[in-house]
């Protein structure tokens, strides 16, 4: 699935117009984020819908880095990516995995992701 949902919600989200990603959310979105910069025990939670997502999506600086999909997988309906933050100059920011539920109109009405520093997944051989 070259061309999943991700690819398309990533694409918007680490272009010129972050704020256009929503346009791929349902207005019945449930989301969780659990989002961590550091590697100590502390991270942030963050819940809503489609206005809680547009809060966070406008607080971050997405200037500098993008998403980059390492593996993913469709099952039960239910969209699973892992992949990478990283620096336009290729340095990992952190590892993410997200799951989606997609509507037949292809928006998102469940999101679940959570991010960390601390773990990367080399492809085999790395």
């Amino acid at each position: 699935m070259a061309d999943g949902f991700f690819d398309r919600y990533f694409e918007a989200l680490d272009g010129p117009d972050p704020l256009s990603a929503l346009e791929l959310v349902s207005a019945e979105l449930e989301f969780a984020i659990l989002f961590s910069t550091k590697t100590d025990e502390r991270s942030r939670q963050f819940v809503g819908g489609p206005d809680e997502l547009a809060a966070f999506t406008e607080a971050g600086d997405m200037r500098g880095w993008a998403h980059h999909i390492l593996s993913r997988a469709v099952v039960d309906g239910v969209e699973l990516v892992l992949g990478e933050t990283r620096r336009d100059d290729g340095t990992r920011l952190g590892t993410f995995v997200n799951a989606a539920r997609i509507d037949a109109e292809g928006r998102m009405t469940h999101y679940l992701t959570a991010r960390s520093p601390g773990i990367s997944f080399p492809r085999p051989g790395e």
